[in-house]
């Protein structure tokens, strides 16, 4: 017995690190938000060029799943907002909200969609995705838009334990199944971006609970902030610890 709890103890910090999406960078422009905002609204995140890492794939293909990408963080995004922040919907191409908004802008700087054989075949970790984002959170004001909030998000799926401890998982994404090209095509892109878009609206509905602004009618979730295990566990993250390299110093 004592074996195989040492055993189980051993995958699970093995597999710790191997998917989630961390929050690094955080900063809180002053002043700080007085005010709730009635809507937070979505723009689709520019995607930074040279960041689509999708394999051999014709550059048509990458450019189309690059806009799968786009649409469903921002779509993804608005869905956690409005659960964990305030009333959320994805804005009409590049429109400014009218005062009394807030706006999230951001950029998609690295999407490696690493290898789903190795994932499924080899596991913990072998063959994981990398995907990497800038956000800012604006406030949209009489006199314009004050930045309120950035950070950046870090993130890779490959918890999958693989074939060769004799779990058949087939490369499915734990997180994020939901029908569509984007789970169909990028099963582990599809993961972090939902990963991602839960991280994001867990640091807007924290900066709101600490401005006292957070309805009454929203649970505060807190983010998973780099090198930090959560107080609690959610299955939007897979597990707890974001996965950490040399290039997070930056």
């Amino acid at each position: 017995m004592r074996y195989f709890l040492s055993l189980a103890s051993v995958m699970v910090l093995t597999l710790t690190g191997c998917s989630s999406v961390g929050v690094y960078q955080l900063h809180q422009h002053k002043p700080a938000a007085r005010t709730a905002p009635r809507t937070i609204f979505i723009q689709a995140y520019t995607i930074q060029p040279g960041a689509l890492q999708l394999g051999d794939r014709p550059a048509a293909e990458t450019a189309r799943l690059g806009r799968d990408i786009q649409t469903s963080l921002a779509s993804r995004t608005s869905r956690e907002v409005s659960r964990h922040a305030a009333p959320a919907m994805v804005a009409a191409g590049g429109t400014i909200p009218a005062p009394g908004n807030w706006l999230i802008r951001g950029e998609i700087v690295q999407v490696d969609q690493g290898s789903r054989a190795k994932r499924a075949v080899v596991g913990l970790g072998a063959g994981r995705t990398h995907f990497r984002t800038n956000v800012s959170v604006f406030a949209v004001e009489s006199g314009g838009m004050r930045r309120i909030l950035s950070f950046r998000t870090r993130g890779s799926s490959g918890m999958e334990p693989g074939a060769a401890l004799g779990v058949a998982t087939g490369g499915a994404s734990l997180v994020g199944t939901a029908a569509g090209t984007l789970a169909g095509s990028l099963p582990g892109v599809s993961s972090d971006v939902d990963r991602t878009a839960y991280e994001t609206a867990a640091v807007l509905s924290t900066y709101l609970a600490n401005q006292g602004l957070l309805s009454r009618s929203r649970q505060q979730v807190t983010p998973n902030f780099a090198g930090q295990v959560p107080s609690g566990f959610n299955v939007r993250r897979a597990l707890p610890t974001p996965v950490r390299d040399a290039m997070d110093s930056h």
